[in-house]
């Protein structure tokens, strides 16, 4: 806990020295955030419960821009906060897990606003990870966790904000975070724990401010449609290291229940190089069979959808999958970001009731 302290506030001192700089010739309000992280390890597998020693504690800042409606997506989602940050994790055990540090991007948006002293609001944040320590089979064999030092950081939180003077406010929030790699190495069982945060919030230059009222546009078309290609790679669930080349065709149909929210229907095949290991014999002869690497299913969706950037979480099931030793219900969760109307770019992950199967990288077009 001394250690991730120090770390914390080196990382603090810098990003607030830079920010005090900078602070004169910065035009748009910004918030600086800073919050302290306690809390447990969630071990959702046996494997990793015995290596949980301690709590899980962390220091982060970041810095939001507020948003006062200048499009009609601002005035939607209730003027949400947007920005980066950076945190400092501790992540129960430091001589097997270490510890983690993170980049990431947020959006906190109010779902209950009484007045501008309270409000209840949600936060999602995204990005990667860096891990001190990873599984090392002569150095570090009993992390079964995580086996790369490059994660995907996650966290959904639930945050109260009460307004303490013109300038600052009192944040109290509880929330959930996730480190993995989305099988791209191996072990990944990943990180997971729960948390009580406790923030302090400063608002520099809020002189001037004024809210427009854009004025919310009609829903254009009830149905869209979306066709993406996306590859990546992942290992078998061994040690051995060796990777195999995924991919996917994903089409989807959805019906546009607002502005903000769709729901939709859809088909994917997917192509999965590591099947030929899992069907092995038991000779250790890898499946020759190509078919047998393909899978075929059907799912549902939901998305949410912010300006450019829209949420997806899927369900299907596999109508056609030879190798069916977990289960054949797939879950994908997935970014996308339109450049155009037309073109979007995609990441995804895709599990198994839980358990990450492989991420991928995709394009695909959006009409």
């Amino acid at each position: 806990m001394q250690q991730i302290v120090k770390n914390g506030l080196y990382i603090l001192v810098l990003l607030l020295t830079g920010l005090v700089i900078n602070a004169q010739s910065v035009t748009r309000p910004i918030i600086i955030q800073t919050k302290i992280h306690s809390g447990l390890a969630l071990p959702f597998y046996e494997a990793l419960d015995y290596l949980i020693k301690d709590d899980i504690y962390a220091l982060d800042l970041s810095v939001g821009f507020p948003t006062f409606g200048k499009d009609y997506w601002e005035k939607l989602y209730r003027y949400p906060v947007t920005g980066v940050g950076s945190s400092v994790w501790s992540l129960g055990n430091n001589e097997v897990f270490g510890k983690a540090i993170t980049l990431y991007g947020f959006i906190n948006v109010p779902f209950i606003k009484r007045s501008e002293k309270f409000s209840i609001n949600y936060q999602l944040s995204f990005g990667g990870a860096y891990l001190t320590r990873k599984f090392d089979k002569d150095k570090n064999p009993l992390d079964r966790a995580i086996g790369s030092h490059v994660n995907i950081y996650f966290r959904l939180g639930i945050d109260s904000k009460i307004r303490l003077s013109p300038r600052s406010e009192l944040q109290i929030e509880a929330g959930t975070t996730h480190f993995s790699n989305g099988k791209t190495r191996s072990p990944n069982y990943g990180i997971n724990a729960a948390s009580l945060t406790l923030g302090f919030n400063y608002l520099l230059n809020n002189k001037g401010i004024t809210i427009p009222e854009p004025e919310i546009p009609v829903i254009g078309k009830r149905y869209v449609q979306t066709a993406v290609y996306s590859a990546g790679s992942k290992v078998y669930d061994n040690l051995l290291g060796k990777r195999y080349f995924t991919s996917s065709v994903s089409y989807n149909l959805e019906r546009v229940m607002n502005l903000k929210r769709k729901i939709g229907l859809g088909a994917d095949i997917f192509y999965d190089g590591s099947i030929k290991e899992a069907l092995a014999g038991e000779d250790g002869t890898p499946e020759n069979d190509v078919s047998k690497l393909f899978r075929c299913g059907l799912h549902t969706s939901y998305a949410i959808q912010y300006k450019q950037l829209i949420m997806g979480v899927q369900v299907g099931y596999y109508l056609y999958s030879k190798y069916t030793v977990l289960t054949r219900i797939y879950n994908k969760v997935s970014l996308q970001y339109l450049f155009t109307n037309n073109i979007v770019g995609s990441i995804a992950i895709k599990s198994h009731i839980g358990k990450a199967d492989c991420l991928e990288f995709g394009m695909g077009y959006y009409w």
